[in-house]
């Protein structure tokens, strides 16, 4: 096999798993809830697992009504020598609403990292314990 065909199989790989984040949302199905994520500008928030089933999309959660749990992976750009920072919370909410939208909107302070639950409204309906994080 010639150098460029195998330079070619990576390339292709990064591609596909690129469009599929880039693609569009998908509707939200009204016989569940649907859970969007907000980072801030230096972090990446990624949907991870759901009542500890790994998701195939990591751009949201849907969820049918009553108790989950969601795990979900901060990315933080470091600054200087410090790196990129890879980190993990969970969150547990017992009351999901079919039809509802709510959103997971992570914050830090310092290297203080957070993920808090909002309702449609904006209302703070629940957050996560702590990040474990590790340089990655």
């Amino acid at each position: 096999m010639k150098a460029k065909s195998l330079l070619f199989v990576p390339m292709l790989g990064l591609v596909a798993v690129l469009s599929a984040c880039a693609g569009p949302m998908p509707k939200a199905d009204p016989t569940e809830a649907w859970i969007g994520l907000q980072e801030e500008p230096d972090g990446v928030l990624m949907a991870e697992d759901l009542d500890g089933k790994r998701l195939e999309d990591g751009r949201y959660f849907e969820v049918k009504p009553g108790a989950h749990k969601l795990d979900v992976d901060l990315i933080v750009e470091g600054t200087g020598d410090n790196g990129q920072v890879n980190c993990e919370a969970g969150i547990r909410f017992n009351q999901f609403q079919a039809g509802e939208h709510y959103k997971l909107v992570e914050s830090s302070l310092g290297q203080e990292y957070r993920v808090k639950l909002e309702d449609s409204n904006g209302h703070q309906i629940g957050h996560s314990k702590d990040f474990t994080c590790m340089p990655g």
